[in-house]
């Protein structure tokens, strides 16, 4: 079949509802809202539906694609006259330039016009809450399209399942598990191209990557350690507290549940104050005009950062400890994805996954050798209600 044939006349309409997201509908699926019960057949598209005509990855224009499989069409056509609805959902972030996403568009008319059947095609162009594995393209799809779907009979199919390397021989690895993450928040059938297309056996050997909420939370962490010594001096005399951590590993929270509000610490963030400098001039005021405890809620992932702070408490015959809130990076940008995506309270910017990555090149883990007088590992523990928590728990990162 000829993937570069352009069909007659528009197969698709272009739907503007999302501005981060492309719609389109094949002109053979009416307008209607379904709202019986139906099955769902969803694919994601490169390396599921089509590939390139060559070796590499990713395509090089408009015209380079072909079916994954030359029998992809019938197929889909075949799913749909069992009573399937057909969704194509993709991530297509690399969409940043109008004449990119005229071609794409181009390209996708071309892929439609060769399946005689109706199908839905969304792509999401951010990294939002409608990039897969966020489940943002679905929940569109279940409240504007189809009201009432039937997630025991629905499935997902996708190339991005999580495989190690030589998980068949002479394969490369998964690129991500963002695929099997995605039907897996939904509670939805999941199928690799080759077990759904090409009737393969199951793949058992495969990793989940990233943060597993439920695997963290079954381990029942205490809120911190070493618990032979007290959160707090129970005497109540002035000290300061240095933070180290992750951005997003839940240092603000905590300082602010434990130490601002309960205990009443001069609280010193650089999120506020802007820059270091004006976080070390505000702890030295502090310490020259108050006789409250004062609690340094930054990053600090360096011993010559620390030892700023150290050296000021030192000369006012402060104690200093440290909050060490743990080298998980996967975990911080698990919360980074969540606060900034759904957290409605308090929502958070997303922050770039540079970000992290800095964090984890510069960090020195604190000793005691340093100047304090104890360290205190503080665990992450979401204490939300039980529906802020399922949500918590899915996957946020590919």
């Amino acid at each position: 079949m000829n993937s570069t044939k352009k069909a007659k006349g528009s197969v698709i309409q272009w739907i503007k509802t999302l501005d981060s997201v492309l719609i389109a509908k094949s002109r053979m699926l009416n307008n209607d809202v379904k709202t019986e019960k139906c099955k769902i057949a969803a694919f994601d598209l490169d390396g599921t539906l089509i590939k390139t005509k060559g070796k590499h990855v990713h395509s090089k224009d408009k015209h380079d694609w072909l079916w994954w499989d030359s029998m992809i069409p019938k197929r889909l056509e075949k799913l749909n006259n069992e009573g399937y609805q057909i969704v194509i959902l993709s991530n297509q972030n690399g969409l940043r330039k109008f004449n990119m996403i005229n071609d794409f568009k181009y390209k996708m008319e071309n892929i439609l016009s060769q399946v005689n059947s109706p199908i839905l095609f969304m792509a999401a162009l951010e990294k939002d809450m409608y990039r897969k594995p966020m489940t943002g393209m679905w929940d569109w799809l279940n409240t504007h399209i189809y009201t009432n779907i039937d997630k025991m009979q629905s499935l997902y199919v996708g190339d991005a399942a999580g495989r190690e390397v030589d998980w068949k021989p002479n394969k490369k690895k998964d690129h991500s598990c963002g695929d099997r993450k995605f039907a897996a928040n939904l509670q939805i059938n999941f199928y690799t191209p080759e077990e759904f297309f090409l009737n393969e056996p199951k793949t058992t050997h495969f990793s989940w990557k990233g943060f597993d909420a439920n695997q963290y939370l079954s381990l029942e962490l205490p809120l911190y350690t070493p618990q032979d010594t007290p959160l707090f001096n129970r005497e109540q005399k002035r000290e300061v507290i240095i933070c180290v951590g992750y951005p997003a590993s839940g240092k603000s929270r905590f300082v602010e549940k434990y130490l601002v509000k309960e205990r009443g610490y001069i609280h010193i963030n650089q999120d506020t104050l802007k820059t270091k400098d004006k976080c070390i001039k505000r702890c030295k005021e502090a310490l020259e005009n108050s006789t409250s405890s004062i609690v340094i809620d930054n990053t600090n992932p360096e011993r010559s950062t620390r030892a700023i702070y150290i050296k000021l408490a030192q000369e006012a015959k402060a104690p200093v400890r440290c909050f060490y809130f743990g080298d998980n990076m996967d975990l911080a940008q698990h919360n980074n994805y969540y606060r900034a995506l759904y957290q409605q309270q308090d929502p958070k910017r997303l922050l770039s996954s540079i970000v992290f990555h800095k964090f984890k090149k510069s960090f020195q883990p604190p000793t005691l050798s340093e100047g304090f007088e104890e360290i205190k590992q503080i665990h992450f523990v979401f204490d939300e209600s039980e529906k802020e928590k399922e949500i918590w728990k899915k996957w946020w990162t590919a």
